[in-house]
């Protein structure tokens, strides 16, 4: 399918669902300077533009951004940009809810033998337990490196790279962060789905472009700040992704990414509130100090721990 910029003349089509009733929402908005996993990247020299998909609900930037330039920058992160390992960082399993993460996947999968996709450091496999058997897929080599130490077993860098004997062994999928990176979501959805027993689950965790805060913003929601962030689900769109892989979707909760402080929240409601009202005051052309016109031009500045994304659950059917 056609993947072409706004102002090129080529048809753009959603990635997800195929239909052509997609509208552009302008230019993505990224702070300055632009860099993946840490690592500088280039973008200057593509015609980027933000569209949502008037029968899905799927919202994404095109064209895509090379992958090779995004791999690039995941092979060289160093496996200290982040971590998502508790015995690392202690509170990591808190702030990002791990608990519920882990009581959602023992609800759903029929078994104990799981694949993480990008699993990163293997911090949330670890925090899974010894009752486990662990493997993961992570295309950063210092990341991957890492998870091995841990226990993890890395079945390759990409999904590509996984070879036919793994195809129905696996009783689940986690993949956390990842939905919103992928440029064709349903053919790696159906890639994972190979690798899935009948009966299978996939739990997956990624921003919900159905927040109230978001669809305020649009394409200035911070989320959408973010280069390597190419796709935006809902849950209309979620589930005709995994409609189109062959699951089909079991539970969808809306969750944060991360857990703050009540007065942290309170300050980021506060400053969004402040933010939304300055672009409908530009909106209405009423004359802004030039500081407040940046701010109201640029993308939403705060990230408080709403519930601006969700964890679904799709299942391979029997």
């Amino acid at each position: 399918m056609s993947d072409g910029g706004g102002d090129d003349g080529g048809k753009v089509l959603c990635r997800v669902c195929g239909s052509a009733d997609v509208r552009s929402l302008g230019r993505p908005r990224y702070r300055p300077p632009t860099k993946v996993a840490g690592v500088p990247i280039r973008i200057d020299d593509l015609n980027l533009f933000h569209y949502r998909c008037a029968a899905c609900g799927y919202q994404f930037v095109a064209p895509v951004v090379p992958e090779e330039r995004l791999l690039a920058c995941y092979r060289e992160s160093s496996g200290k940009n982040w971590t998502t390992d508790p015995a690392v960082d202690a509170s990591i399993a808190h702030h990002r809810f791990y608990a519920n993460k882990k009581a959602v996947l023992e609800r759903f999968s029929p078994g104990k033998r799981v694949l993480d996709f990008g699993c990163y450091d293997g911090g949330f496999l670890s925090y899974l337990g010894d009752a486990w058997d662990k493997s993961g897929i992570e295309p950063s080599t210092v990341a991957a490196d890492l998870a091995a130490s841990h226990g993890v077993r890395i079945i390759g860098p990409t999904i590509d790279a996984v070879g036919g004997e793994y195809d129905q062994s696996f009783d689940a999928v986690v993949s956390f962060d990842v939905l919103e990176h992928l440029p064709d979501p349903v053919q790696t959805l159906t890639s994972l789905t190979r690798l899935l027993k009948p009966g299978g689950v996939m739990v997956v965790e990624t921003g919900d472009s159905g927040n109230l805060a978001w669809r305020l913003s649009g394409p200035a929601y911070w989320y959408c700040g973010i280069v390597e962030h190419i796709g935006f689900f809902n849950r209309q769109s979620v589930a005709t992704a995994g409609k189109l892989a062959g699951l089909e979707l079991l539970h969808f909760e809306r969750t944060r990414h991360s857990r703050y402080a009540g007065s942290e929240r309170f300050r980021g409601v506060a400053v969004t509130a402040a933010y939304l009202g300055l672009r409908a005051l530009r909106a209405m052309r009423v004359p802004l100090p030039t500081r407040l016109k940046v701010i109201a031009e640029g993308i939403n500045p705060t990230h408080f721990g709403s519930r601006d994304h969700f964890l679904a659950v799709l299942r391979r059917p029997t």
